[in-house]
């Protein structure tokens, strides 16, 4: 059985995962869009514990009532991606009669992702009570109790690292779920035989008798309240660590899959701890390991912001991607592993103390219940009103004095299970007050060092004179804007977005290069907004309307302060409206067409990014352009592997008839369209003489930009033939494949100039001749 529940963890993660990416194209990428699939999904997960709670006393066999919830899990989500593509279109139908409404679309994500994923995730929900039978009335069944739990959350552990190391590569999402499911059938199949095999409970081991009970109410009712604070503080603490590695560790799929899973194995093994912590402290072990979390948090705390030091260490001795994925998994263990352990003590220590009742089923759903509802509340309310207002370091000295409190307040509740002495509650006071005066002393992390995004290459840059700005939130993560000289840069996680130097060149070309072949002027969309200098330039042509799609809030103040000039006030611009949505989601509801799209994204490596780089991507593109319409898009010509970049082009190539490459300030910028890419002369003048237009052209003209394409078309056709041949076979990114998204990353071991030299060189082989005269008719 322990193995089973092993094997349930892992599938019960892979299942949590693949939601996630699935639901993130139709319901978007934005913090709010996340969370809402999340909570739905943890609220399933509370409603099957308390059902399963409820059920698992009258049944005779439990077992074969846990063989029963694995096998409709299985069955449930083997069909889940048709619903979901069902899903889909009914969501487009109803959000498009509010598509600005915030309040309305998350109300109408939360509804309808508990309405889909209701089944198998309530059926999950339930196994922890359905097995809790099983293990009930034996000498050693608060162990087994707590040790079934452990065993559980290494299986997600091992999930989360299988998920994004291995079979989410391999199988694409579509696959993973149909083999979770597999597996999910085959563990409910052994559990009916074992179930069938044994005999059945005696009837005094469902009884519900609530005289039967040695435990005060009193003490019923706060170990509930124990439970819902450990889960509010446990996805607390998660939220913001995860916050915090996000700058320190990474953003690809492979760091967040990395994350979690050294969060869960070090939850795990304070689970597994739990039993022999309670055999050498008895009643005194709840309080205890409350202390000890609020005490180790605070002691790490000062390692922090010297993480950046052990990458840019590494980056001198590492070169290969396993081994810096090796350099992230141990900085990550090592500033998790002493708080989360102890974390990981609180609830199996509170199962312990029900896993002898005649009642235990209903006292573990009722546990369940209040811990769920408790990570559900942590993370909304951490992530959406205490991290933004404390910022990270605060909020995680916040969460240490809260366990510290809680840890005092087992020992007060204690004297009514066991009387303890009064040694013991002074120890208690003494902890709590060294944790919660170090956490409060501790001086302020070094900020420079905190953002500088040693993670992302394993270096950094010269320190910046100043930091002018810093905004933490669960949308963009750490957003940042630094001085050198007077040059302004943003920065997102320590990943470079933008400047008010040399690179605005660049950024202005994002619009100028499609704006050549555009043939109406009426609306355009600009995905990502960045210093906003692409924006600005956008706004400079004679467009009626520009819809903006930017996820984070803090760029937005961040260009609205520091990039007023780069930008042209563009955000003060009456023909402009804001959204702060993620671009495919605007797209998707989006309910009359553009003549121009614009994506001024991050790198595709950062997790969730490849979703603006798939087949299905760019079919909504194509589904929402007018006719003639052209859609841009960046690429990185730095750090990426020519097999990921000819995939790039071979997707776009695969959606519309023609599809041009042009190379502005060593970046990479694709334009795409159904219609021939030909600029008309006689348009090109009349823009031209627009001064806003002029001021954007750094005394150049619209046509002599044409000189800066690189290839198009079958040019771009030959060069994807010959990587091919010489890399392997590129193929084409999909929703399901996520092949970008897994690939990309490996590309970050290049050197910067090394890399950047390289493609360049790849690229200029397939240069067309007569660039101007091919794409610039009358």
């Amino acid at each position: 059985m322990a193995a089973l529940f092993l094997l349930s963890g892992a599938t019960g993660l892979l299942y949590e995962v693949a939601f996630s990416k699935v639901l993130a194209t139709i319901f978007g990428a934005t913090a709010y869009a996340i969370s809402t699939v999340l909570s739905a999904f943890m609220a399933g997960l509370a409603l099957g514990a308390h059902l399963g709670g409820r059920i698992a006393p009258r049944l005779e066999r439990p077992v074969l009532g846990y063989g029963i919830a694995e096998i409709s899990v299985g069955f449930v989500c083997v069909a889940t991606p048709w619903v979901f593509d069902a899903l889909a279109g009914i969501y487009v139908g109803l959000a498009q009669s509010h598509p600005d409404s915030l309040g309305f679309l998350t109300l109408l994500r939360g509804t309808l992702t508990f309405v889909v994923i209701l089944v198998p995730t309530a059926c999950m929900g339930a196994t922890l009570p359905m097995l809790s039978r099983v293990v009930a009335g034996t000498k050693e069944s608060s162990h087994a109790l707590a040790r079934l739990y452990a065993i559980n959350t290494f299986g997600g552990a091992a999930g989360s690292l299988a998920s994004a190391y291995l079979i989410l590569p391999l199988l694409g999402i579509r696959g993973t779920m149909r083999a979770a499911a597999a597996v999910n059938v085959v563990i409910g199949v052994v559990a009916l035989a074992k179930g069938l095999s044994s005999g059945r409970e005696s009837a005094a081991d469902s009884s519900e008798s609530a005289s039967t009970e040695t435990t005060s109410e009193r003490v019923e009712r706060s170990f509930l309240v124990f439970a819902l604070a450990s889960g509010f503080l446990v996805f607390a603490a998660e939220v913001v660590e995860t916050h915090l590695l996000t700058l320190l560790i990474g953003n690809s799929a492979y760091a967040f899959g990395l994350m979690l899973a050294v969060f869960l194995v070090c939850l795990a093994t304070g689970a597994a701890r739990s039993p022999a912590f309670a055999r050498r402290h008895g009643s005194r072990a709840l309080g205890r390991g409350l202390l000890y979390a609020a005490a180790t948090l605070a002691l790490t705390m000062p390692l922090w912001d010297q993480l950046p030091r052990f990458f840019a260490f590494a980056g001198k001795h590492v070169d290969s991607w396993a081994g810096r994925e090796v350099c992230r998994a141990v900085a990550a263990f090592a500033i998790l592993v002493l708080p989360t352990l102890w974390m990981g003590t609180t609830f199996p220590l509170l199962l312990a103390k029900v896993a002898e009742r005649r009642s235990v089923a209903r006292a573990v759903g009722a546990l369940t219940v209040a811990n769920t509802l408790g990570t559900i509340i942590g993370s909304i309310a951490t992530g959406y009103f205490i991290l933004p207002l404390l910022g990270s370091q605060r909020t995680l000295v916040a969460v240490a004095i809260a366990f510290a409190a809680f840890g005092v307040l087992a020992y007060q509740i204690e004297p009514v299970v066991t009387p303890s002495s009064d040694k013991e509650k002074r120890f208690a006071l003494v902890v709590a007050g060294l944790a919660t005066v170090l956490a409060l002393l501790l001086p302020r992390w070094d900020l420079a060092r905190l953002t500088n995004g040693a993670n992302v290459y394993f270096t950094y840059g010269p320190p910046p004179d100043s930091i002018s700005f810093v905004r933490e939130d669960v949308h963009g993560g750490v957003t940042t804007v630094v001085k050198r000289g007077p040059l302004q840069t943003m920065y997102t996680n320590g990943k470079f977005q933008g400047d008010d130097g040399h690179e605005m060149m660049a950024q202005r070309r994002f619009a100028h290069y499609p704006a050549l072949f555009v043939r109406n002027d009426e609306r355009a969309l600009v995905i990502g907004l960045g210093t906003g200098t692409t924006l600005g330039t956008i706004t400079a042509y004679p467009f009626e309307r520009i819809d903006v799609a930017e996820i984070s809030p803090a760029i937005v103040e961040a260009s609205k302060i520091f990039y007023r000039g780069p930008s042209r006030n563009a955000l003060d611009d009456p023909r402009v409206h804001l959204s702060l949505n993620d671009g495919r989601n605007v797209l998707l509801v989006a309910n009359k067409p553009y003549d121009l799209i614009t994506i001024e994204l991050t790198s595709v490596w950062f997790a969730g990014a490849s979703n603006l780089y798939s087949r299905e991507f760019y079919e909504l593109t194509k589904s929402r352009l007018s006719q003639g319409g052209v859609l841009q898009q960046w690429v990185q010509l730095h750090h990426i592997r020519p097999r990921e970049l000819a995939a790039i082009i071979r997707t776009l190539r695969g959606v519309y008839a023609h599809v041009a490459l042009f190379e502005g300030g060593a970046q990479g910028i694709l334009v795409a369209s159904d219609a021939p890419l030909v600029a008309s002369s006689a348009r090109l003048a009349r823009l031209e003489a627009r001064p806003d237009i002029q001021a954007t052209l750094d005394r150049s003209h619209l046509s002599e930009l044409l000189v800066e394409m690189i290839a198009a078309d079958d040019d771009l056709a030959r060069l994807v033939t010959d990587v091919e041949h010489s890399e392997g076979d590129a193929p084409i990114s999909t929703d399901d494949n996520l092949y970008l998204e897994y690939a990309t990353p490996k590309g970050n071991i290049l050197e910067y100039q090394s890399s950047l030299a390289s493609t360049l060189a790849l690229l200029r082989k397939y240069r067309g001749a007569s660039t101007v005269e091919k794409h610039l008719g009358p």
